[in-house]
């Protein structure tokens, strides 16, 4: 039986031939019940879509292995059918706010998507947008339509629309907990407002003439900065590896560097930075030539690798439950040495008791 690490670079040799290379390889001789593992592990990790492309065409003698994979197969299809349900939605939104004179900022999902081979290949469960300022202003158009936002902890509110979470931006990144962040969040709002209207969000029609996508300086911040948060708060996952690794392949060589890895410097990310380089080089095979980067030490790249394939249980309760909190609180603690990377320069005692005060006024209706 291979072991968790063997099939994890299993998984980015398969995801490297479809996404980076474009070719068929020969496919690993594992078991079924090896190859289960290897699919649930990669649903796991946002890329199973991804690897099923490998499938499509194959023909399986009738076997466990065949009903197995067939399963995942048609899992898998689910990613494409929200994909679309997602841009359908995008349409619907932009269009609501367009009747008002309101421009929107798509932000990562759908937009990243455009950068792989196929979009509906990319696994995302919800949208967030920037309304260049007017955020109350299309809280109040939403209202008028029926769609009740609710505040969230920090920099965005939170709706449903078609069932799928949409996040309105008041602010890109989180400012109000971390002040490294203020120096990220006021260059991205500057970029937004100068450069901000130069790329049409085209891939949602002709029709939708007030939707436009980040510029790939502005990616390239907001990216890395989404990451680092993930990893600190849980874990990173292969997608949005590849998600960085797609950006850089496609859209490196029109990035800023020299801007993005001085706000990198301020707000404490060179750090991380260097080991999400390290990861692509070391671990998943991929030399960055549009990034200049550099890469971070082994043992950094070893330690939050292993973090990547051995990821911390998600919370099983519901979600502002006295259990839920009490959870998150030890997941909280075990992360510890994760913020040391992010958030080298702040108290995590601080953060703690920031969280905690906000995770009270949830429960007692006081954040609303």
């Amino acid at each position: 039986m291979k072991t968790k690490r063997e099939l994890t670079d299993c998984i980015v040799d398969l995801c490297n031939s479809v996404l980076l290379k474009e070719v068929n390889p020969p496919l690993p001789e594992l078991s079924a019940k090896e190859w289960d593992i290897l699919f649930s592990f990669a649903s796991d990790q946002g890329v199973l879509s991804v690897i099923m492309q490998l499938f499509s065409d194959l023909e399986l003698p009738p076997s466990r292995k065949r009903l197995m994979t067939v399963g995942w197969y048609m899992s898998s299809l689910e990613t494409a059918a929200r994909y679309q349900q997602s841009i359908d939605t995008m349409r619907q939104l932009a269009g609501l706010f367009a009747e008002e004179g309101i421009d929107i900022m798509f932000l990562k999902g759908a937009a990243i998507a455009q950068l792989y081979p196929v979009p509906g290949w990319r696994s995302f469960s919800d949208i967030d947008y920037y309304l260049y300022g007017d955020s109350e202003k299309g809280i109040e158009v939403m209202k008028k339509h029926g769609i009740e936002n609710s505040a969230y902890y920090h920099h965005h509110t939170q709706a449903s629309l078609n069932e799928i979470l949409i996040e309105n931006h008041y602010d890109f990144v989180e400012r109000i907990n971390h002040k490294c962040d203020i120096v990220l969040d006021d260059a991205l709002k500057e970029m937004a407002d100068k450069d901000g209207h130069s790329l049409r969000a085209e891939f949602l029609g002709k029709d939708v003439k007030n939707a436009y996508l980040m510029t790939p300086t502005m990616n390239a911040i907001f990216l890395m900065r989404h990451m680092s948060a993930h990893f600190v708060s849980e874990t990173i996952s292969l997608r949005m590896l590849y998600d960085w690794a797609l950006f850089l392949k496609k859209k490196g060589n029109e990035v800023d560097w020299n801007r993005v890895k001085s706000l990198y410097e301020q707000s404490d990310m060179i750090h991380f930075a260097e080991i999400v380089q390290g990861i692509l080089s070391w671990k998943m095979n991929y030399e960055c030539r549009n990034c200049s980067i550099t890469l971070g030490q082994m043992k950094d790249v070893e330690k939050v690798w292993d973090s990547i394939i051995n990821p911390p249980v998600p919370d099983p309760h519901d979600k502002f439950t006295l259990k839920y909190y009490l959870f998150e609180t030890k997941t909280f603690f075990a992360n510890r040495w994760k913020h040391k990377i992010v958030y080298p320069r702040e108290s995590y005692f601080l953060l703690f008791f920031k969280y905690a005060w906000l995770g009270v006024k949830k429960m007692l209706g006081m954040l609303k």
